[in-house]
């Protein structure tokens, strides 16, 4: 256990408890983890409430580069599309997950959706020191969505306001049609949403993206991939956003709403920059890069 970094030994601990009483003493590092005190960066982020990431320029990523300041220094990549395989496979099982979402409506079977599957992937992260560790490496599972491209985007996003008071059925047609279109979609991007972060508490997955923007997101289902890139965190109310970071931002919230419901704000963006995927399938991928092809 730590307090600030400092580590508490076994006799620290009981002397504590003694003096205080162990019932008293416990409640108090409950009371203190839930309040946010520990689960804080060792650096201040926020200004009014809001959060300017400024390890990441992403002013290229339409020409498909992407920046980032890594161990001290900035450096370009270059964004790759999400690879056949890849999206396909994504694609496919979100169309057999819709279709079974309708069968329940309709009382006809079907079955809630998995944890597995191209919606949940294992982002891990580093770099950023949370108070109440030592380590700075995280590992979380996150939303993931597929990005629809610029051109697009707005029209999806009255489409979906247009749907806002429609049933299920009306909102899973759309989305159906959606994926059935792998054009749909920019596919050098993935997208989720930082639901958890504000001033008084700090995931580790904010933290390390906000020091060191370097992401690795894992899926697991018949298929296996991982995809690299550069995380982006975009706060709803940042000015200086690129426009479709902005409307990125938008259209997630407004997905994220489309199933659960409508939220008291908008949640911060996660924008993943792909720059390699690896096929990470037992047996057949066993982690061979397939984006950008090995040369």
């Amino acid at each position: 256990m730590s307090d600030g970094g400092k580590k508490m030994n076994r006799r620290e601990f009981l002397g504590k408890a003694g003096k205080v009483g162990g019932t008293l003493f416990l409640s108090s590092l409950a009371g203190k983890a839930l309040a946010g005190e520990w689960e804080r960066a060792m650096e201040e982020y926020w200004t009014e409430g809001r959060f300017v990431q400024d390890t990441v320029d992403a002013s290229g990523e339409a020409r498909g580069v992407i920046r980032a300041y890594l161990d001290g220094a900035w450096k370009e990549f270059g964004t790759v599309e999400l690879p056949a395989e890849f999206i396909d496979w994504n694609l496919k099982a979100r169309l057999d997950v819709l279709d079974s979402i309708a069968m329940m409506y309709r009382g006809e079977g079907g079955s809630p959706p998995s944890l597995a599957g191209p919606h949940n992937a294992a982002m891990a992260t580093r770099g950023g020191r949370r108070a109440d560790s030592v380590l700075t490496i995280n590992n979380a599972f996150k939303g993931m969505g597929l990005c629809p491209r610029r051109e697009i985007i707005r029209d999806k996003m009255d489409e979906m306001r247009e749907l806002g008071s429609s049933g299920m059925e009306a909102r899973l047609r759309f989305l159906r049609d959606l994926y059935s279109d792998r054009d749909n979609f920019d596919l050098t991007k993935m997208v989720s949403l930082e639901l958890y972060s504000t001033p008084d508490f700090e995931t580790h997955t904010f933290i390390n993206l906000m020091a060191r923007p370097e992401v690795s997101l894992v899926f697991l289902d018949s298929r296996s991939f991982e995809v690299r890139g550069i995380g982006q965190l975009v706060h709803p109310d940042d000015a200086s956003a690129e426009d479709y970071a902005g409307d990125v931002v938008t259209y997630t919230n407004m997905a994220h709403s489309f199933f659960h419901g409508e939220f008291p704000r908008l949640f911060p963006g996660i924008l993943v920059h792909v720059t390699s995927v690896f096929d990470n399938t037992p047996g057949t991928g066993r982690g061979v890069r397939i984006a950008p092809p090995p040369v």
